[in-house]
């Protein structure tokens, strides 16, 4: 089956440059996927014509369709909508009729603005079809260069998935393509892989792996038939890791889990400042489970707020398996909740000893029966990505808690 081919494009130099993430043109290249299109590779350029038009003429012909998000506002930095004439060696051309359309839903203060930026907003390359933009103010178009179909569209991400989805709505569905995610929780990518190592020799162009700190998301693209046996099989030799399909994230399995088991959950952070009950509350739902979150960042606060002894820290150090216990006690006397875990640790990039080097955090976990676990870990990567694996390794441990609790039942 003829597959057509794709470029996408996202314009700006703020992209370039690092001050903004690029995520319109990632979202649409999952979105084309899913409809069996070809996408051959997505580009950041900056806003410049000349180099605009050195890409149209390296791969207008190559691909059958080239979409390009950003460079159409009415500043003197949006440049798309001229490179494109100008690759064409037409003119630009004025739609206002789809313009008036745009500037008809405004009140009466924003169209005289509008007005203002109609020359450049409502401008299109002679030959162009207009797009309208049901959100902004910015015409988008769709203009045919010999065999390949260019497809411009405002940059802002409202703007762009919105326009986007116009499109996408002519576009059916492969009806034999699934793009399947699989969550696994606690295992490194290059571990992953080796555990992995015989499925993905078998499939290795159907299976992608998407690491953030202590989750992997396999992404798996094929037939349903193939996706439902890799599914099956990965699942059957990582039974114990895998988040459950009704999910979307490890916060929102243990929400869920904890709901079903009628259990609450408290958190004692140090390094991590608030970051685990934070992205607890980012779920729906979480005020039924979630009791709260102490953050004590000091030693004094430890010590008032938490009960930590003044022994302990004198012996064993903020950062010890016994701080992180008396933290999760202090915690479940606060809170009164049937699990509560803590975690402290030193982040950096200073702070660290030869016996206690930077990355080092320690976990523990208490729940109201009386049972506690302590254990450590040495983490490697800038102090945000420690604080990161932090999180994360927490929310594991009171996930993996609830689900020993649930099988227990």
């Amino acid at each position: 089956m003829f597959k057509k081919k794709v470029l996408l494009v996202a314009i700006g130099d703020e992209l370039v440059l690092g001050l903004k993430r690029e995520d319109n043109v990632s979202w649409l290249s999952s979105e084309l996927a899913l409809r069996d299109y070809d996408v051959r590779a997505l580009e950041v350029i900056r806003d410049e014509e000349e180099i605009l038009i050195e890409l149209l003429n390296y791969w207008v012909g190559k691909v059958d369709l080239i979409v390009i998000s950003g460079g159409l506002g009415p500043t003197h930095d949006d440049k798309t909508r001229a490179a494109i004439a100008k690759f064409l060696d037409v003119p630009l051309v004025r739609d206002d009729e789809t313009y008036d359309c745009i500037i008809a839903r405004h009140s009466l203060g924003s169209k005289k603005n509008l007005e203002g930026c109609r020359d450049k907003q409502a401008s299109i390359p002679l030959g162009s079809k207009a797009i309208f933009n049901p959100v902004g103010s910015a015409l988008g178009f769709l203009v045919h260069a010999g065999k390949t179909e260019i497809l411009a569209l405002p940059g802002v991400p409202m703007e762009f998935r919105a326009m986007a989805q116009q499109y996408l709505s002519g576009l059916k569905k492969g009806a034999s393509i699934r793009l399947a995610l699989c969550k696994i929780v606690g295992w490194p990518e290059s571990e992953l892989k080796e555990a992995l190592g015989d499925v993905v020799k078998k499939f290795p162009n159907y299976i992608m792996f998407l690491p953030e700190p202590n989750v992997v998301t396999l992404a798996i693209k094929g037939s349903e038939e193939l996706t439902s046996a890799l599914l099956c099989e990965i699942k059957t030799i990582l039974e114990d890791d895998v988040l459950p399909d009704d999910v979307s994230c490890l916060e929102e399995a243990i929400i869920a889990l904890a709901s079903d088991l009628n259990a609450s959950l408290a958190f004692a952070e140090s390094c991590t400042g608030g970051m685990v009950g934070e992205s607890i509350t980012r779920i729906p739902g979480a005020s039924s489970v979630f009791a709260g979150s102490a953050v004590c960042y000091s030693n004094l606060a430890k010590k008032i707020i938490l009960g930590v002894p003044e022994k302990i820290l004198d012996s064993f150090g903020a950062v010890s398996e016994e701080c992180a216990l008396a933290m999760a006690s202090g915690a479940m006397g606060i809170f009164k909740a049937d699990y509560v875990v803590s975690v402290t640790g030193i982040a950096g990039p200073s702070g660290g000893s030869p016996n206690k080097p930077v990355g080092t955090v320690c976990f523990a976990v208490s729940s109201a029966r009386g049972n506690e676990r302590a254990f450590t870990r040495h983490l490697n990567g800038d102090r945000e990505t420690i604080r990161l694996w932090s999180k994360n390794i927490a929310l594991e441990a009171i996930w993996r808690e609830l689900k020993r609790l649930g099988q227990k039942r």
